[in-house]
């Protein structure tokens, strides 16, 4: 009698996870009436810590060098040349240039310091 109780509890197990399986399989009729939709997901904005990449980075000042140049008077028919100490500053908005190319350009003649 008790392998009759055990065998039954055993059938009735395996039938009863049959079942269970046979209702979560994809090609099953248990699903055939349900619509599925993709689960709307909130953007999350990821903010990063203000001193983010602090480390790597330093700010910099406007850069300017006084160099000598070569300046020019053109007021009169026949320009005046004279080689004299120019400030220079650093200018990435070159035209005909490719974005990100910069230069040493000349801003003034004739300076003493390139004082902004």
């Amino acid at each position: 009698m008790d392998n009759s109780i055990l065998s039954n509890c055993c059938t009735r197990t395996i039938i009863l996870v049959a079942l269970l399986l046979s209702l979560r399989t994809p090609g099953s009729r248990a699903f055939d009436n349900l619509e599925f939709r993709p689960a709307a997901v909130e953007p999350r904005v990821l903010e990063l810590p203000r001193d983010y990449r602090a480390a790597e980075r330093r700010l910099l000042g406007p850069f300017q060098l006084c160099l000598a140049c070569k300046c020019c008077a053109a007021a009169t028919p026949t320009p005046v040349c004279a080689t004299m100490p120019c400030c220079f500053s650093i200018d990435c908005h070159l035209p005909n240039k490719p974005f990100g190319v910069c230069a040493f350009v000349p801003k003034s003649c004739n300076c003493a310091s390139c004082a902004v």
